[in-house]
């Protein structure tokens, strides 16, 4: 079999990690492959570590059924493939059974391509929230989905079960920073990391990660992951009352927005407007 795109070892790398961590316990991991051959080309570096079973979903109702009746073993790995365009079964099939994902016990890895993924933010979006981690795979270019995903990655979209399951993702990347190198990774590290402090009421830890990941994604060029810290930070300079950094910061995600057509645009400027206008109070 050919090996992996050189691009993607790095990202394989982290997907090994994150199935290695959260063995034996229920999580939602997503990976977006372009081929069907590919897919399988990671899911056999993913067989030569871990007990896997492979399920292939082709109806919503068989999805919920075997998310139901499945009784996987200790540690084993599920990995659930879904066709290329997915029809409104699986996604209502998704969008409404996501809890079964993770009542499971084990790891659950999706694959899906990113034709399915439009679909699935916008006709699955409590999917999409619920999901843990994901890992974007064969290229560079992946097209406006892919940057208005990362765009609009903020606080309130991040998906947990309790405060136990935030310490656990706290501690993943905390071990995810450490081991991995590559800056675009790293950023999208501290952005989860973020996250996490936003939600365990940690200002300062969370302005702290998001200003890290604002210097990598402006040293790197990488203007999607600019404009997702920037938001990330407005939204905490708003909760410490500093309107003007926070309009001044969300402003720059709102141009990235425009630029590439994002439906909520307007809507994201319209919220901006409204902390300006605390300024005068």
């Amino acid at each position: 079999m050919d090996p992996l795109s050189p691009e993607d070892l790095d990202e394989v790398d982290l997907l090994l990690t994150e199935l290695e961590i959260s063995q034996s316990r229920g999580n939602l991991v997503l990976c977006f492959v372009n081929t069907p051959a590919y897919r399988r080309k990671v899911i056999e570096v993913i067989k030569a570590q871990f007990s896997t079973r492979i399920l292939t979903v082709e109806k919503g109702d068989a999805l919920i059924f075997d998310l139901r009746n499945i009784k996987p073993k200790d540690k084993e790995i599920l990995i659930w493939t879904l066709p290329e365009t997915l029809a409104q079964d699986i996604l209502d099939a998704l969008n409404n059974f996501r809890e079964l994902f993770y009542d499971t016990g084990v790891t659950n890895l999706v694959f899906m391509t990113p034709a399915a993924l439009d679909d699935m933010i916008w006709k699955a979006p409590d999917f999409w929230r619920y999901r843990g981690g994901y890992h974007i795979l064969k290229g560079e270019d992946h097209g406006r989905a892919y940057q208005a995903m990362e765009a609009r990655s903020i606080p309130l979209s991040f998906s947990y079960q309790n405060k136990e399951d935030l310490l656990r993702r706290k501690r993943i990347n905390e071990y995810l920073l450490e081991k991995i190198n590559d800056q675009r990774e790293r950023a999208n590290i501290l952005n989860e990391l973020g996250t996490v402090y936003h939600l365990l009421g940690d200002a300062r830890k969370a302005i702290e990660y998001y200003e890290q990941q604002l210097e990598i994604t402006q040293e790197i060029g990488d203007r999607s992951g600019e404009a997702k810290a920037c938001w990330n930070l407005g939204l905490e300079y708003e909760k410490a009352d500093d309107f003007q950094r926070a309009a001044d910061l969300m402003q720059v995600c709102v141009d990235f927005e425009r630029e590439i057509g994002h439906p909520d645009a307007e809507k994201d400027a319209d919220s901006i407007e409204s902390i300006r206008a605390k300024l005068g109070t």
